[in-house]
């Protein structure tokens, strides 16, 4: 059962791709509220394209959603260098790492990059990337420096590292599904592990925190370092593990929100990657865009996105920017 839903939903998250067009083109979006508005510019050839997007029901918070760049694969993994003013984030399938500055110069970092996917910021300026190659692994954000943090548990190869966060204290929890192993990796595979699981790697410990969720995919560590939170792709569900029960055994996950399709949104799976904010909110991709809730899981608004939203990641001198991709796309959100 657990390999029909990760083959379905990863189906469906590669597939939207097709849903957007470069010319601007859309399929399946009910843009019928003025609040889902795009905007548009003519090009040379006379067609044209999308340069940015509605609000959503989020006007109260976001100023703009524009588009940064777009003619990637699949965009993915974001996180702000703070050293170098810019995100590094991934092309999953075009297995590169780049970098991008908020205002669009882009830089390649990584390329035959083993499927990088998500990644996280460490204390000391340093990246941990989940990697589609089965591995977790640490990286500068120039791109050197690339080191295998952790491929095996218990002597068992991991799935396909996936998404990460980083404590206060810098241990790493990733989130381990078997997307990479399942196609969109460099090979198939059986899952060694026999689950999807949810890890913390502290001290040079490798702890399983979780084992219980079908598809984890985005994890966030919330702001008072007590609980994780974890998104469920083929649940359509956000889940929270309370880290200060763990005593050695895998934690059970508490569902926190049912994510309901975006109004204005176009197709895709469930909840991918998610970021919890310096006021505690929860900014989790959902089906049809990017879902905004409070710490409890209840929900604040929406923003309706074209196709799928794999990730973002808060960025910019006071975290006013988000760094969102979105298939072939970067966009950035302005707040208020």
């Amino acid at each position: 059962m657990h390999k029909l839903l990760i083959k379905s939903a990863l189906i469906a998250s590669f597939a939207v791709i097709s849903g957007y067009s470069a010319n601007g083109n859309t399929k399946g979006i009910n843009q019928s509220s003025s609040e889902t508005s795009s905007s548009t510019e003519l090009v040379a050839d006379g067609s044209t394209v999308v340069t940015s997007l509605g609000t959503g029901s989020c006007s109260d918070l976001v100023e703009n959603v524009t588009v940064l760049k777009d003619g990637f694969q699949w965009t993915e993994g974001p996180a702000w260098d703070k050293g170098n003013k810019r995100w590094i984030f991934s092309d999953v399938m075009g297995d590169t790492e780049y970098a991008i500055t908020p205002g669009g110069d882009l830089t390649t970092l990584r390329e035959k990059a083993g499927f990088p996917n998500g990644h996280a910021a460490k204390s000391d300026g340093s990246f941990v990337v989940a990697q589609h190659d089965r591995t977790l692994d640490s990286v500068a954000g120039d791109g050197s420096n690339f080191m295998l943090v952790a491929d095996t548990y218990e002597g068992n190869k991991l799935n396909s590292p996936n998404d990460v966060s980083i404590g206060n204290d810098d241990a790493i929890y990733f989130t381990d599904p078997m997307f990479g192993i399942q196609g969109f990796g460099p090979e198939k595979a059986e899952s060694a592990l026999g689950y999807a699981g949810v890890f913390r790697l502290n001290n040079g410990s490798l702890d399983l925190i979780n084992n219980d969720l079908a598809t984890p995919n985005g994890i966030a560590i919330t702001n008072d370092q007590k609980t994780l939170i974890v998104s469920d792709t083929s649940t359509n569900s956000l889940y929270s593990i309370d880290l200060d029960s763990y005593s050695n055994d895998p934690l059970p996950a508490v569902k926190l929100a049912e994510l309901a399709p975006i109004e204005g949104g176009g197709e895709g799976h469930g909840p991918d990657g998610l970021r919890i904010s310096s006021d505690n909110s929860i900014w989790a991709t959902g089906k049809g865009g990017i879902n905004v809730l409070t710490n409890d899981g209840s929900k604040t608004c929406s923003i309706p996105f074209p196709n799928h939203v794999a990730n973002l990641a808060f960025g910019g001198d006071n975290d006013n920017l988000i760094l969102v991709t979105s298939a072939d796309k970067l966009y950035t959100i302005t707040l208020k």
